[in-house]
């Protein structure tokens, strides 16, 4: 079974997150930070990724850095999760090395396809 890992310092939207990928019969680990994110995909190899931005301890963007810089994530799906629809912030993570991008509040079924996307059925 595939693994998602989301990073999503928001309990309510996390949650409610896990839960959904959960029905739609995926593995998820998630944290709460972007310090326990990169440790957490560290030690357990996610197939996907999926994080917000702005989180506290290491946001987003730094995580991307971080974990691009290891030969094991450097194909490894990371699919930013952000409250900004904002063309430059999108724009910055793409070029920053994220495969793609989902806005909240978002379509459960929009997610589901892109993370089929990246995984597969």
């Amino acid at each position: 079974m595939k693994r998602i890992l989301l990073v999503e310092d928001n309990n309510a939207i996390r949650e409610n997150t896990c839960e959904l990928l959960e029905l739609a019969n995926y593995t998820v680990l998630s944290a709460c930070n972007g310090k326990e994110g990169l440790d957490m995909a560290l030690k357990e190899k996610p197939d996907l990724i999926i994080c917000d931005i702005m989180m506290p301890e290491i946001d987003g963007y730094h995580l991307l850095e971080i974990l691009r810089r290891e030969s094991f994530f450097e194909n490894t799906p990371f699919v930013f999760f952000t409250a900004s629809a904002e063309k430059s912030e999108i724009k910055k993570g793409l070029d920053a090395g994220a495969n793609d991008y989902i806005t909240k509040p978002f379509d459960a079924d929009d997610l589901v396809q892109l993370i089929v996307k990246y995984l597969g059925e």
